[in-house]
């Protein structure tokens, strides 16, 4: 079956040479600064996500926690949704992994993402699984569309969920237990 979502090996082809990255390839400068990008939001690093996007950016995140913006426009609204995020609901995490591939557009990434946060009310580990869809203009992050899980947030913010986290009626590892234990 052919991944519609990129391009076939033999039909990719690397951008055009920028002239501001000592000669590496416009395809390799964006995965580079993508992989950076997550990193540094794992690590809470603002300052520096901020100079890896541009003035203009968006931001679509279409399954956000209650209360948080879905779209964020702008650079000055992308720090401060960062702060509030950061500063409010966890500590500084890691990134532990994260995959990268080109669409077939040029300028144009998927990128798989794994880390871990620290809710900092309950103190519960977030292990974040995300999906983006990126997009570079003029080097730098334009656009990013990001899909995650938000019940691992809001259990990892302290939520019980019966039959998921905790005994209960549900799915998972606690499905039926309270039943068992009566």
């Amino acid at each position: 079956m052919i991944s519609m979502t990129t391009a076939p090996l033999d039909r990719r082809r690397v951008g055009n040479r920028s002239t501001g990255s000592a000669g590496l390839p416009d395809a390799a400068v964006e995965r580079a600064a993508l992989e950076r990008f997550y990193e540094l939001l794992f690590l809470q690093d603002h300052e520096q996500v901020l100079d890896l996007v541009t003035d203009d950016v968006l931001f679509h995140a279409p399954w956000q926690l209650p209360g948080l913006p879905t779209i964020i426009e702008g650079r000055a609204e992308l720090h401060e949704s960062m702060l509030w995020w950061s500063t409010e609901l966890w500590s500084p995490g890691s990134l532990s992994r994260i995959t990268v591939r080109p669409f077939a557009t040029a300028h144009a990434w998927l990128a798989k993402v794994e880390g871990e946060f620290t809710a900092l009310e309950s103190e519960r580990l977030y292990h974040a699984m995300v999906l983006s869809e990126v997009r570079f203009d003029g080097g730098a992050i334009a656009e990013v569309r990001q899909y995650h899980n938000t019940l691992n947030q809001i259990i990892a913010l302290g939520a019980d969920v019966p039959g998921i986290n905790v005994p209960g009626y549900g799915v998972g590892s606690n499905r039926g237990q309270d039943e068992a234990v009566a």
